[in-house]
C-alpha cells in the first residue's frame, strides 16, 4: 500500500501529538471519525506506525547530561557490541553506521562523572570496542525527544 496525502497529513498530526483524537484529525482532513479511525488502524497494521509511545524529557527526570558517542570497531565485532550496548540504561537512541563512522550512540546520564563511569566502566570494557569519541549536546536546536 503507499501512502496518499491524507495517511501523510494524519502521520504528521500524530507525530506532534500522539494523544490528539480522530474527531480532531477527522475536522482537520475534512473526513469522518470512522475513516480516520480506520486508516490509522490500517497505518498500524501494516507497520507504518510502529507504537504509539511517550517521550520523557531526560532533563526534566534528572538526567542532565546528553551526550552522542561514536564508537569505532572492527565489522565483524560490530553485532557483538551492538547487543551489548542495547541493554545500558544509558543508552537512549544507537545506530550502525556505513563506512568509517562505526556505532554512533546518544546517551543521557546524570552528570559528568556518570558519563565518565558510563565510558569507562561500561562502554569501554566491551570487547571490541575501539576508538570511542565523545560529544557533549550544548543545546538542541531541533530534536523529537
Amino acid at each position: 500500500m503507499e501512502l496518499d496525502p491524507i495517511d501523510h497529513r494524519i502521520i504528521g498530526m500524530l507525530q506532534e501529538n500522539g494523544r490528539r483524537s480522530y474527531s480532531e484529525i477527522a475536522e482537520k482532513v475534512k473526513r469522518t471519525e470512522v475513516t480516520i479511525r480506520r486508516r490509522v488502524k490500517r497505518l498500524v497494521d501494516e507497520g507504518y506506525i510502529k507504537k504509539f509511545t511517550v517521550i520523557l524529557d531526560p532533563l526534566k527526570t534528572g538526567r542532565k547530561i546528553r551526550a552522542f558517542i561514536r564508537v569505532k570497531t572492527a565489522m565483524k565485532e560490530a553485532s557483538v557490541i551492538s547487543k551489548r550496548v542495547h541493554d545500558f540504561k544509558e543508552v537512549d537512541e544507537a545506530y550502525f553506521l556505513d563506512g568509517a563512522c562505526g556505532i554512533m550512540l546518544k546517551v543521557t546520564v546524570d552528570d559528568l562523572q556518570k558519563l565518565r563511569e558510563f565510558l569507562e566502566v561500561q562502554l569501554g570494557k566491551v570487547s571490541g570496542v575501539g576508538e570511542i569519541e565523545t560529544c557533549i549536546v550544548l543545546e538542541d536546536i531541533k530534536s523529537t525527544s
